[in-house]
């Protein structure tokens, strides 16, 4: 990490952390909101045009706005640091990413007013965070919360849990719990059947539980798990994933870890 990032990143968890300032009048809530606003939604402007320095400039002037009155506005100040997480995450800053991201699960957690949405988004985020710095085993639990979440609003049945489940059962895999791996991955496998047969998100499960089954000495099912993975990429090369379809009350997933 750069020098002056690293000062940068240390301002702003300061700046969440730090109490409002003794004394300082406080305006009146349409005014705190608009101001913040105004550059929380210019860094998402920004994001979306493909400038992400611009976009962390914005989120953090929406930060040090916030910073006298949070307080007031605690959800404030949680809303534009999980942005500006974000951000850092799509410029593949994800262990600069990492303190902003756990500050924030930390401050949702404590606020009783957190909707379960938001909850996802944060811990689901603070997850992959941890994985792409290869730090699966504290990513497992963030992950099986996310699991809950999804199984409580869209069902356990449904595909976007597979896809969190294998999720999990990756990262319990890295992290050498092997078995309770092989349980996810089975879970996973079972609810992409019941979609489609000849899913690429499928294959990706089946492949993974293959890699688990070896290494707990099952060879022989293993290979057959390998040999049906390989059958289904051959005959899906270039079908959309199933997911590509769906849209989720729960999370807008801008960041997911890669195939493992």
């Amino acid at each position: 990490m750069s020098t002056s990032l690293r000062i940068g990143l240390g301002v702003l968890l300061a700046v969440a952390c730090a109490p409002a300032r003794a004394g300082e009048p406080a305006p009146a809530s349409a005014e705190v909101y608009g101001a913040w606003s105004f550059y929380n939604n210019m860094g998402w402007g920004a994001y979306y045009q493909g400038n992400l320095s611009l976009a962390r400039d914005r989120f953090t002037h929406a930060i040090e706005y916030i910073r006298p009155y949070q307080k007031e506005y605690p959800r404030l100040m949680s809303r534009s640091c999980h942005d500006l997480t974000r951000v850092l995450c799509a410029q593949g800053k994800f262990s600069d990413a990492e303190p902003m991201a756990k500050w924030v699960v930390e401050a949702r957690d404590h606020d009783p007013r957190t909707r379960e949405d938001v909850m996802f988004d944060s811990i689901y985020l603070l997850a992959v965070v941890y994985r792409k710095i290869d730090r699966d085993a504290d990513a497992v639990p963030l992950l099986r919360r996310a699991v809950a979440l999804e199984e409580k609003h869209l069902g356990p049945g449904d595909a976007r849990v597979a896809l969190t489940l294998k999720e999990l059962a990756d990262a319990e895999a890295r992290s050498g719990a092997l078995a309770e791996a092989d349980g996810h991955y089975r879970r996973a496998v079972a609810i992409h059947k019941r979609y489609s047969a000849m899913n690429l998100d499928l294959a990706d499960a089946l492949a993974a539980r293959a890699g688990v089954l070896e290494k707990l000495g099952q060879a022989t099912h293993a290979d057959l798990l390998a040999q049906e993975a390989g059958k289904i990429r051959e005959e899906a090369e270039g079908l959309p994933r199933l997911a590509d379809h769906m849209t989720t009350p729960l999370a807008t997933r801008t960041v997911r870890p890669e195939a493992r």
